[in-house]
């Protein structure tokens, strides 16, 4: 049986090869030794396609039919114009909330260095994040608010790049 970490992996998979077929090594995207990255990246065109900076929020609240002017839209405008579908959704699962969001919207990570908060103020590499924003949505609602992914399949390594290899 695949675990969900398994799955995501498969699922994105395919992106990644995609994206690494595309690369040119004669258009390098980054800086080369002689240039500075500001200057390697001069006059190019980039096109915002996707963001994620809660994971979940467009999974669970933007209606399949508004999700691409989402991923493209800048955050700024998150709550007035997504705002209503957060809103919805909440009614629909049965726990209406007007104020929940202004915490999942605009849909960014934002970060205190002041602090050492793990999720919602960043994010460390151990912070169950999906559990986090269950237990954000459905509060006292036990069946809902645990995604019962409780550990990585593979633990984290203790020097940089702290990520393990993904599975063969």
């Amino acid at each position: 049986m695949l675990t969900f970490t398994a799955l995501r992996r498969l699922a994105t998979a395919p992106l990644f090869l995609l994206a690494l077929a595309g690369c040119d090594e004669s258009d390098p995207i980054g800086p080369t030794e002689t240039e500075s990255p500001e200057l390697a990246l001069a006059g190019r065109d980039f096109v915002q396609m996707d963001r994620m900076g809660l994971p979940a929020i467009a999974t669970v609240f933007i209606p399949t039919a508004k999700k691409d002017g989402y991923n493209m839209a800048a955050p700024a405008g998150d709550r007035a114009t997504y705002g209503g579908d957060v809103d919805a959704t909440l009614a629909a699962f049965g726990v209406p909330n007007p104020n929940l969001k202004n915490v999942v919207l605009p849909d960014i990570i934002p970060f205190n260095t002041g602090s050492t908060a793990g999720f919602l103020n960043g994010r460390r590499l151990a912070d169950d994040v999906i559990t986090a924003e269950l237990g954000i949505i459905f509060g006292s609602i036990a069946a809902l608010n645990d995604d019962h992914v409780d550990q990585n399949d593979k633990a984290f390594l203790t020097t940089f790049p702290y990520l393990a290899a993904p599975h063969q």
